[in-house]
């Protein structure tokens, strides 16, 4: 009997000793293929946030650990991603970083009863819903109609062709419809030109459909790494026809693989990176330390989710849910201002309009 006192009281001083349980927050963005900057970025923001609140303490005393899983802008991959997330038991989970993710993962993490809190979701759809997705963004229909209206008015443009990819049809069709209507409603015209997003793509081909519709611009509803590409083939052909795109496009990756092709293209970003907010400012440069390059939209974006997940986390009361924290508990620090969701999960950030500027993003209003 004394003997297995002993062990008793040992086992209890051991666990008395050991390590407090890590809170896990899961990460889930497309980390491989050509269009991983995406992904890559969302994952950067959010080690960013990780690390900041743990330097801090973590959450309420306990360490936060950050789970990565890998997509692959792919099915079968992905749904094997948020599973295991899901039997992690991770008290969050920060992505997925596109639409066409979303569709696959949501049903998933909503039967796990796990919320997923997505920094670059904005298909329409998404929006307005009961259900376990909370989205950092606005829908494409505030981005789509800033874009239409500067376009028509400011720029004279009066017939648009639209390149728009369909291996992220949720997104892509949800941007370009919502483009369409409010173009249209001013006066002007889009042809929609659709292709499939490969290393493959007969990007010469796409881009001579586009131009055979004699356009005043081109649109480009791509990802960076093809929205740069289609860019040196329309320059070579219209070296002064207007360019513009989605902000899917505006990340590093569209400067650095577009060189001169992409100076003076239009885009679209939810923050400035020449904000002097503190927060910003405290990010870009722990960023750059950390990965030797600008967070972009999408690392901003993450950042933001992970704290607000954190924040919510340390704020709920009780038995709580962090659902319910993160509806009832903002609003959250983020980077350049703070983030409230509301009764749907959903968040509204104003799109600024930006132009490639001496190989910088710069924000035009």
């Amino acid at each position: 009997m004394v003997r297995a006192a002993f062990l008793v009281l040992l086992l209890a001083a051991l666990a008395a000793c050991s390590p407090p349980e890590p809170l896990r927050v899961g990460f889930i963005g497309g980390l491989s293929g050509r269009v991983a900057d995406l992904g890559e970025a969302g994952r950067n923001g959010a080690q960013i946030a990780v690390e900041e609140f743990n330097r801090a303490g973590g959450i309420n005393g306990l360490p936060v650990e950050l789970i990565v899983r890998d997509d692959g802008q792919n099915p079968e991959k992905a749904i094997a991603a948020v599973n295991d997330l899901v039997a992690m038991r991770v008290a969050a989970i920060v992505g997925p970083m596109t639409s066409a993710m979303a569709d696959v993962v949501l049903p998933i993490a909503q039967r796990g009863g796990v919320v997923l809190v997505s920094p670059t979701v904005t298909a329409r759809k998404f929006f307005g819903l009961d259900d376990n997705l909370f989205l950092v963004m606005s829908s494409t229909r505030e981005e789509a109609a800033l874009s239409a209206d500067f376009h028509f008015r400011h720029n004279r443009t009066r017939r648009v062709a639209a390149i728009h990819d369909l291996r992220n049809r949720s997104y892509t069709e949800s941007w370009l419809e919502d483009f369409t209507v409010a173009f249209q409603a001013l006066g002007g015209n889009v042809v929609p030109v659709a292709y499939e997003s490969s290393q493959d793509a007969d990007v010469q081909g796409i881009v001579r459909r586009a131009l055979d519709s004699r356009p005043d611009a081109v649109l480009l509803i791509t990802s960076a790494v093809d929205a740069a590409r289609f860019a040196q083939k329309v320059r070579a052909q219209e070296p002064a026809l207007l360019l513009f795109a989605n902000e899917r496009a505006t990340t590093e990756r569209l400067i650095e693989l577009g060189g001169k092709a992409v100076e003076g293209m239009v885009l679209h970003n939810y923050f400035d990176q020449a904000s002097a907010a503190e927060g910003l400012q405290r990010l870009r440069r722990a960023y750059g330390e950390r990965f030797q390059r600008e967070p972009g939209f999408a690392g901003v974006a993450a950042y933001d989710a992970t704290r607000a997940v954190l924040e919510a986390a340390a704020r709920r009361s009780g038995n709580e849910s962090l659902r319910d924290a993160l509806q009832k508990r903002g609003p959250f620090a983020g980077a350049e201002g703070d983030l409230t969701f509301d009764s749907s999960g959903d968040s509204r950030r104003v799109p600024h309009i930006t132009v490639v500027q001496d190989g910088r993003f710069v924000v035009l209003h």
